[in-house]
């Protein structure tokens, strides 16, 4: 019975590993583009005279700012023309193309570029969802060198961003950290409500068009976070976070939705699953 319910957790954990491999936010967004039943969009590119590469890229861009700057575009898009004599101008002129063609708007009035096509809601709930690493529902592999991972079926650095060395680090506090088992507080998750600072009210200097922005991100995380833990609680609500390093050697919980080291509501969501009496 026990050797059934481990290879079922192990099973689970592999599917979610997959469903975040699979939604690493750029790719998967391109990926719907290029395989959109509804509209042939290389056919598309193709008859525009946009390279395609260019073209998915723009249209991925659109659709994680919604709206961008002239400027903004040519810094994110410029590397597709960095053989060429003046890749700003180039790529300024591409975008031109694009307009043209429909692919994207501009906003004389905004000065800005205006995303033309967005995901299903189904997708970016999905996206929302899985686009990053989610608690392990069984316990993480132990880690051997700085290159190893703590998931199934991931690589990486036990350092965070661009810092990998091969120096040593303690691997030991790393595996001990680990290999802690949490638990959701389901009253607390499902009772209080989660709070940001500063959203009664546009900050000083702040445009109501970013007070806005800031208000919307704060409700597509709570609803993503609200659903993360809803599917822990579905896994058995028992679960491990991993931990790395970065680059001064403090300790970071990598949890994104679940994660002590969050705001208030978050650290007060996460418990200990063996709970002791302190006396």
């Amino acid at each position: 019975m026990l050797a059934d319910t481990h290879q079922s957790r192990l099973a689970h954990q592999i599917e979610l590993e997959k469903l975040f491999s699979k939604n690493q936010l750029i790719p998967r967004i391109r990926q719907e583009f290029l395989s959109c039943e509804e509209i042939d969009f290389p056919a598309w590119l193709q008859e525009a005279d946009i390279p395609q590469s260019f073209g998915l890229d723009l249209l991925t861009q659109m659709t994680l700012h919604r709206r961008a700057t002239l400027p903004t575009l040519v810094g994110i898009l410029r590397h597709h023309f960095e053989t060429s004599k003046n890749p700003s101008q180039e790529t300024a002129d591409m975008l031109l193309k694009a307009v043209e063609a429909g692919l994207v708007d501009w906003s004389a009035v905004l000065r800005e570029f205006v995303v033309c096509f967005t995901l299903s809601k189904d997708v970016e709930e999905e996206l929302n969802k899985f686009q990053y690493p989610l608690p392990m529902v069984i316990k993480p592999r132990t880690l051997h060198c700085n290159r190893d991972s703590a998931y199934l079926m991931s690589a990486g650095s036990v350092i965070l961003k661009n810092n990998h060395h091969e120096d040593d680090v303690c691997l030991d506090h790393l595996n001990r950290v680990n290999a802690i088992k949490f638990s959701i507080d389901h009253d607390t998750a499902t009772m209080v409500r989660n709070r940001w600072k500063d959203l009664d009210k546009p900050k000083i200097g702040e445009t109501r068009n970013d007070f806005e922005k800031r208000k919307r991100a704060f409700e597509k995380y709570d609803r993503s976070a609200h659903k993360v833990i809803a599917l822990l609680l579905q896994e058995g609500n028992e679960f491990y976070l991993t931990h790395k390093y970065d680059k001064r050697g403090r300790t970071y919980c990598q949890g994104y939705h679940v994660n002590y080291q969050g705001a208030p509501w978050n650290k007060a969501v996460v418990q200990l699953a063996d709970k002791e009496i302190v006396k």
